[in-house]
């Protein structure tokens, strides 16, 4: 019976080998953007120095399963302790001259050119090598096996990202924010009904065949006007179920029943911001305790770990020193103090969490671990009061 090949993870050891023939400074380069129907192709290029944080490349190597906040988060991380690092880009009408291919290895060429150190050696994702001065090599699934091009491959997808973001303020009808420019059943419908913008690339097929549309019906305008004006939840679910025999193309259908959940998003999120649920409150507090910790010195590593046992609020650390902190808040006492909430099951559940996170991010020697907790008293209408407690418990006195 055949068994699956493990996967490699990514890790130092290409870059360890190049330092050893004597290469000092080596860059990770990779690309975000071959496969969308719109934007630039973005490359980015990172020198990483040696005895970067393990967390940081233990992160890295955990990239494809980020959320886009903790992407953000790890932006972040990278472009504070980098040696060095920049970014450029190939543009749609570049793309549409040179093709995809040719763009990406531009945007790669002026990613290694921008960089203010010049490297020694160049890793490259891929199987092309960009026409740069410095040597190096392509490694296929290069963001999988070499840690600097899983570091560049971050830098590249979120600079992306907020590119499209950027570009939906002046393109609001394809919400280039949502689906950055990839070919989605609700981008197909937007260019189909509106047509291509000058931010699309029209040597793609799909693009080419809507370079030019038609006007949109009129039953298509008119449920427009009325989503963009529903203000009560009831009246967009209304709204949705008229939409299955309304007189509308499929295009027109697929992009208004979209846009009408879009609109329903947004209501559920003005609702919470009005009257904030406890998990809301909870994010609000867990932030309260970060910056706490922030100003006495701490970097936070993680917030909101979850792993198979359970999940860590914050992960904090300061030297060889790291923090796992349980944040427990209450409107009033009356109950008893927000820290006499953490249970015996939630600190052992703490503890088996903690330890998969120091297995997980390879953190098993040469650390000094502590549980803290910060107990947040928050009456309503008064400012909010926090005590916070060092070293609250222990691995031993819980399991032994």
């Amino acid at each position: 019976m055949k068994t699956k090949p493990m996967l490699q993870e990514e890790s130092f050891a290409r870059e360890r080998a190049l330092r050893e023939r004597g290469y000092r400074l080596i860059a990770g380069v990779d690309e975000a953007g071959r496969g969308p129907l719109g934007g630039p192709v973005v490359a980015a290029a990172i020198i990483l120095p040696p005895d970067i944080d393990p967390p940081v490349l233990a992160g890295v190597r955990d990239s494809k399963q980020l959320s886009e906040p903790a992407r953000e988060q790890l932006y972040d991380l990278l472009t504070r302790k980098a040696y060095a690092f920049a970014v450029a880009q190939a543009s749609a009408r570049e793309i549409e001259a040179l093709d995809i291919r040719k763009a990406s290895l531009l945007a790669m060429k002026r990613a290694v050119e921008r960089l203010p150190s010049p490297p020694d050696y160049v890793l490259v994702d891929g199987r092309d090598y960009p026409d740069i001065v410095p040597p190096g090599e392509a490694v296929v699934k290069g963001d999988r096996l070499c840690v600097s091009v899983g570091a560049a491959s971050i830098l590249a997808k979120v600079i992306r990202d907020r590119i499209m973001t950027a570009l939906h303020t002046r393109y609001p009808h394809y919400n280039f924010d949502r689906h950055k420019g990839y070919p989605t059943e609700y981008h197909r419908a937007a260019l189909q009904i509106f047509g291509a913008c000058e931010q699309h690339r029209s040597t793609f097929s799909p693009v080419a065949d809507c370079l030019l549309a038609p006007e949109p019906s009129a039953a298509f305008s008119r449920c427009l006007q009325q989503i963009g004006v529903c203000s009560a939840l009831d009246a967009i679910q209304s709204l949705l179920e008229r939409l299955a025999s309304a007189a509308l193309s499929e295009s027109e259908r697929c992009y208004l029943k979209n846009r009408a959940q879009q609109r329903a998003e947004f209501l559920k999120h003005k609702e919470r911001i009005l009257h904030p649920a406890s998990v809301d409150v909870g994010s609000d507090w867990e932030a309260f305790a970060a910056e706490h910790l922030r100003k006495q010195g701490y970097e936070i590593w993680e917030r909101n770990y979850r792993g198979s046992r359970g999940e860590i609020d914050l992960v904090a650390n300061k030297g060889t020193l790291i923090v796992f902190v349980e944040v427990k808040a209450r409107t009033s006492a009356q109950y008893g103090m927000p820290y006499e909430a953490i249970s015996r099951k939630k600190r052992e559940a703490i503890i088996r969490t903690a330890e998969e996170y120091l297995y997980k991010r390879d953190l098993l020697t040469g650390w000094d671990i502590r549980y803290d907790a910060a107990s947040i008293l928050a009456p309503k209408g008064e400012p909010p009061r926090m005590d916070y407690f060092e070293d609250v418990f222990r691995v031993e006195e819980e399991f032994y």
